[in-house]
């Protein structure tokens, strides 16, 4: 063979490993599809004697593709994997492969590629266990950060494992691709198990009360007076539950949002101490619960009593993320309310298109416009512009404008130079469990 042939081997050589290459990279993540990673993992397989692995199907995360589209996707899917890759010196090792199922797929596959010095054997069940409740609960804390911005809910991502012991009898690829198919029937028993932990800890949550309300002020922007309070529910301290967005997301995903925001509220009435008598508390409620018939007559009495509260320091605040299905009979209920002297406002003003809907069909006393308007609104002309025009509908209707979310003095400024009434957030108070002096004034010019 001539130098010329031998070099033309060479090249085509070279040119199919890139190409072999190349069909295992996915170019959304820049993670290989785990054929490349073969080799490894048989002499893994092999040195070691057995190879475990983590099988993270994040495939429920597909829905933000369809109402973002894959550029959006593929900046999530980015972040989970780097997520992922945040934990490597803690729970896995640097020397650990992660990989992807093939290209353009939303399944991962880290394949544990050491022994941990702190287990005698790693392999062993209960190890693996051990390692796994710790990786479901950080890296799927992880993706409700990343995802809740975009569904307003929990998404998660079903996480097993599985490990395999080696064999020399049979092919050491067949006993990867089974440890594969091994692993994924487990992440399918630990997603249903997921639900049913959840499940089980809401109810002991509702069922001991187990609920801290925590109360920001609402401040009159004329004065700087305390108007009222917002209460604001948490669950129990120290759990995952005790931040509000995944307390309320895991009731939806395990359906007791009912039960949960019925206790809520019944606990921020019960908690609230201090308020005066011409100070309102904002209650959140879901619109559903407004027809709960164990919140009226005798029983709401001896609540707001117990409470040394009337029903005119009360507000309801409906949330218009929560679609109001029947304004009929919606309002039927809000009147019962409103005859006791129960005030209503409707929050988070300008998210979504059944803002003008809920205004002109409520006719509340009060609007909250949302934080996503009110935040850097001195840096935004149409931001300015959409404040005007709620607060000007708003008006229409004999309703007080409260501003959500300020907190810098410019945000506050121009809140203030449009007139709103009153305004809430970090600028002018956080949430406490304790309430202010009632002749608290907030200083309201920098």
């Amino acid at each position: 063979m001539s130098i010329s042939e031998k070099n033309s081997d060479k090249r085509l050589h070279i040119v199919s490993k890139a190409d072999e290459t190349s069909q295992h990279l996915d170019p959304v993540t820049g993670l290989h599809a785990f054929p490349h990673y073969l080799p490894n993992l048989n002499k893994i397989l092999n040195d070691q004697r057995a190879l475990g692995m983590i099988f993270v199907d994040a495939s429920e995360l597909g829905k933000i593709e369809y109402d973002y589209g894959k550029e959006v996707y593929g900046k999530i899917l980015c972040e989970v994997v780097s997520a992922i890759e945040d934990l490597k010196g803690n729970l896995i090792r640097k020397e650990d492969i992660l990989s992807i199922r093939h290209p353009q797929d939303e399944v991962f596959l880290l394949f544990l590629s050491s022994h941990r010095p702190e287990y005698s054997n790693f392999l062993k069940i209960e190890n693996l266990q051990n390692i796994i409740d710790r990786f479901v609960q950080l890296l799927n804390a992880k993706i409700f950060q990343i995802t809740f911005p975009y569904t307003k809910r929990i998404l998660k991502a079903d996480i097993g494992y599985a490990y395999a012991v080696h064999n020399p009898l049979l092919s050491s690829e067949r006993t990867i691709y089974r440890l594969i198919e091994q692993a994924k029937s487990v992440a399918k028993f630990n997603g249903d198990r997921f639900l049913q932990q959840v499940n089980e800890s809401l109810k002991e949550i509702i069922m001991d009360e187990n609920i801290v309300t925590h109360f920001q002020p609402i401040v009159d922007l004329e004065d700087g007076s305390i108007f009222a309070y917002e209460a604001l529910s948490r669950g129990p301290k120290g759990s995952p539950m005790e931040s509000p967005l995944m307390l309320f997301g895991i009731a939806d995903k395990a359906n007791l949002s009912f039960e949960v925001d019925r206790l809520c509220r019944r606990k921020a009435i019960q908690n609230v101490s201090g308020l005066a008598p011409h100070q309102k508390l904002f209650v959140n409620t879901f619109p559903t619960t407004m027809h709960d018939p164990e919140f009226k007559g005798e029983a709401l009495q001896k609540l707001l009593k117990a409470a040394k509260l009337e029903g005119s320091n009360i507000v309801f605040e409906i949330t218009e993320r929560f679609a109001i299905e029947n304004y009929g009979l919606f309002q039927k209920e809000q009147a019962y309310y409103s005859n006791l002297g129960f005030g209503l406002a409707v929050d988070d003003i300008g998210t979504g298109y059944g803002s003008l809907e809920a205004i002109a069909n409520l006719k509340p006393e009060y609007v909250k416009v949302d934080i996503s308007i009110i935040r850097n609104i001195d840096q935004s002309r149409v931001k300015q512009e959409l404040l005007k025009a709620i607060s000007d509908i708003g008006r229409k209707v004999n309703a007080k404008i409260i501003a959500e979310g300020i907190e810098t003095q410019e945000e506050l400024d121009i809140v203030r130079s449009f007139r709103c009434d009153f305004g809430q957030g970090y600028r002018l108070a956080r949430p406490s469990s304790a309430l202010l002096h009632p002749e608290t004034k907030f200083k309201l010019i920098g």
